[in-house]
């Protein structure tokens, strides 16, 4: 009896020592980074990005990118991973985000052949657009995205205004389509 939870801690997805961010956000044609923990000890142990298998037997069906044991760096298209092992942390980069990049996804280590990799969950968010900061008063900060989203300039020379929460306007904010 003493080894059923020890059996359904090796077993169970999300249980092991990989820890992520639980959701990251992004928007179409953008890029987002993905920072993952792991603990002493796997460090030279391959780290993946994947989506999640739908056998219990296994983590993923196929990466979509991984390291390996002799390089802590991989790109596969779009996708590209960097291990920092002195941090143990791992750093997965989504370019040109496509609405095919939202769902969900673990990234992990992977442990060895015969043993469950572990894993942590991770809810991409791909908006539909960017925001582009436009002539007009300042919005409020609450009304607008972060200022590392805004670039400055105005599309085609005009002004808009972005509905915000609640269904109020902010004005100096579009969305960049």
């Amino acid at each position: 009896m003493r080894l059923l939870p020890l059996l359904a801690w090796a077993l169970l997805p999300g249980c092991g020592a990989v820890t992520g961010p639980g959701e990251v956000r992004g928007h179409l044609g953008g890029s987002l980074s993905v920072n993952c923990t792991y603990e002493p000890g796997q460090e030279m142990l391959p780290k993946f990005w994947c989506e999640p298998s739908r056998n219990i037997f296994f983590t993923c069906d196929d990466d979509i990118v991984i390291t390996s044991k002799s390089d802590p760096e991989a790109r596969k298209g779009r996708f590209s991973i960097r291990d920092n092992r002195t941090h143990r942390e791992f750093t997965v980069t989504v370019d040109n985000l496509s609405k095919k990049d939202e769902g969900t996804f673990l990234c992990g280590v992977r442990t060895g052949r015969f043993e469950y990799d572990e894993s942590a969950d991770v809810k991409v968010i791909v908006y539909p657009g960017q925001y582009l900061w436009v002539a007009g008063p300042p919005c409020p900060a609450w009304m607008c995205p972060p200022p590392a989203v805004w670039s400055r300039g105005c599309s085609g020379g005009s002004l808009g205004l972005m509905g915000a929460h609640a269904g109020g306007t902010a004005p100096g904010c579009v969305p960049r389509v």
